[in-house]
């Protein structure tokens, strides 16, 4: 049985960290950020994190803004009740700036991103500006950061919905993402997260992914909420260790 090293540390000085490797690894096994789901933590990603590593990835979570040992954390609901849109900003827009300087800590060149629910939101938009991130896997997450304020009755004149539509990932991600492959899974019932939101996006990028359709996929859960079940977790890690060149599989595309 392979044996495994656990690393708990603080990277960047504001980033708490939670890495997770084969012992036999080699130095350049692929690089995957796993991103928590709103109220959780690091630590709670261990499973997710166990099971890339054992897939022959460096698997790290880092704690949300507003979660786990960062600042705040304890404020967290009191601030989303006084404040929904701009602390729901702060936690996936400034977050997603920490996936970057993440990155630049570890000196990693390429990685894979896998974002469950708020991590989902998370991932998506730190797709828009990180080009090291050459893979992706989004669970239960969205690219429409409209959908909530239309949830709210908010629409369009209304500037903070106008800004959400205009600089939401939904809009934006069909310039910048092909052709990183995109796995995204979500229950057709899902009434905390719509999946309106992913349909939509894998419409937009389908025609630009037309001469590498393997290269996108959603994947969707009929009868199935809000929850993350293990069959998630199995697909998005053989899609990672697929199109991060473990094992030889995938050719590590620019």
């Amino acid at each position: 049985m392979p044996e495994y090293t656990l690393s708990e540390e603080w990277l960047a000085d504001d980033l708490p960290s939670l890495t997770v490797a084969r012992a036999d690894a080699p130095a350049d096994a692929p690089l995957v950020v796993v991103l928590h789901p709103l109220g959780s933590r690091k630590e709670k990603m261990l499973p997710g994190l166990l099971a890339l590593a054992r897939a022959g990835c460096r698997a790290v979570a880092i704690d949300a803004r507003l979660h786990g040992e960062r600042p705040d954390a304890e404020g967290r609901e009191a601030r989303l009740q006084a404040d929904f849109f701009g602390t729901s900003s702060e936690m996936v827009e400034g977050t997603a700036r920490d996936v970057s300087r993440l990155l630049d800590t570890l000196g990693a060149g390429r990685a894979a991103v896998h974002g469950i629910s708020l991590g989902g939101y998370i991932a998506f938009t730190a797709l828009l500006s990180e080009p090291r991130l050459k893979a992706a896997s989004v669970a239960i997450g969205s690219p429409d950061w409209a959908a909530p304020m239309r949830a709210l009755g908010l629409g369009p004149g209304n500037p903070f919905y106008d800004r959400a539509v205009s600089s939401s990932p939904l809009a934006l991600l069909p310039a910048v993402l092909p052709p990183r492959p995109l796995l995204m899974q979500h229950g057709t019932l899902d009434e905390t997260v719509s999946v309106d939101g992913v349909i939509a996006l894998e419409k937009a990028l389908r025609p630009l992914y037309a001469a590498m359709p393997e290269r996108l996929h959603l994947e969707l859960y009929p009868g199935l909420g809000h929850v993350y079940p293990d069959e998630m977790e199995q697909r998005a890690v053989e899609w990672i260790t697929r199109f991060m060149g473990v094992g030889g599989e995938e050719e590590k595309r620019p």
